[in-house]
């Protein structure tokens, strides 16, 4: 069995499935900040390259879907165990088959393929509520969040939308990356040992929340507590960064 190891980026990524694509043999896709080494398997390290990406990124786009292509995406983007190697197979699946493939609901890999999208596209909703920014200079605001998966790219568009007229970071502390939003631009920066904990001394608590914890305690009805349909919307994992539940 081979194993092939990429740098972690979807540029890589995809430029590893232009190589795995047409191997007959067993392969399996890692990150390389996560691989651990087996005595049973031969790994290889496959470089990025912009050109080999492009084309599979083409390929996808004009011979399949973009709905084909979104779902890659999001399977990488979840970070699950395996995720990648799913990916090289519904690749493959959908050249095989045809895009149509993907009504296939019976089929292993794209009902594996929609599990995972579908619990990535729930987080991000889920975060659209979950945020708590808090003001940290003049029309600055930051939040902190630490999400199952590595959702800060498919919240851009929404968070740029919704606070068009501020300046905003959104610090992803597990994976020390930031989206960050200046009223002209917005993108998503990767950030120094030394950066993530300047920004997270801004987490220090202020007057407003100390506000907004009385006023959720007072409007809050004892005898119409649910905590396990509340767990079941809000989950305990992410009770950490909502200034509310602390």
């Amino acid at each position: 069995m081979l194993d092939y190891l990429y740098d972690g980026s979807f540029s890589g990524y995809l430029t590893t499935l232009f190589y795995a694509y047409p191997l007959k043999e067993e392969v399996h896709i890692y990150r390389e900040q996560t691989y651990s080494p087996s005595l049973l398997t031969i790994s290889k390290w496959i470089p990025t390259e912009e050109d080999k990406a492009d084309r599979v990124y083409q390929s996808i786009l004009t011979k399949l879907s973009y709905n084909t292509l979104d779902n890659l995406y999001r399977l990488y983007l979840s970070e699950e165990e395996d995720a990648e190697t799913l990916g090289l197979h519904y690749i493959r699946l959908c050249y095989h088959f045809d895009d149509q493939i993907n009504l296939a609901k019976n089929n292993d890999i794209i009902r594996n393929v929609d599990l995972t999208c579908k619990r990535v596209w729930t987080e991000v909703h889920r975060f659209y509520g979950f945020v708590r920014f808090k003001e940290i200079g003049p029309l600055t605001f930051y939040a902190a969040i630490e999400p199952d998966h590595n959702i800060l790219p498919l919240m851009m568009g929404h968070f740029k939308k919704r606070f068009s007229d501020q300046n905003f970071i959104i610090h992803d502390q597990k994976r020390n990356c930031a989206m960050i939003y200046d009223q002209k631009e917005i993108y998503i920066r990767y950030l120094t040992d030394d950066e993530s904990h300047i920004l997270s001394r801004a987490e220090t608590p202020d007057a407003f929340e100390e506000l907004f914890r009385t006023y959720y305690k007072a409007t809050t009805i004892a005898a119409r507590k649910n905590p396990r349909l509340q767990n079941n919307w809000m989950p305990k994992r992410y009770y950490k960064h909502l200034i509310e539940l602390d």
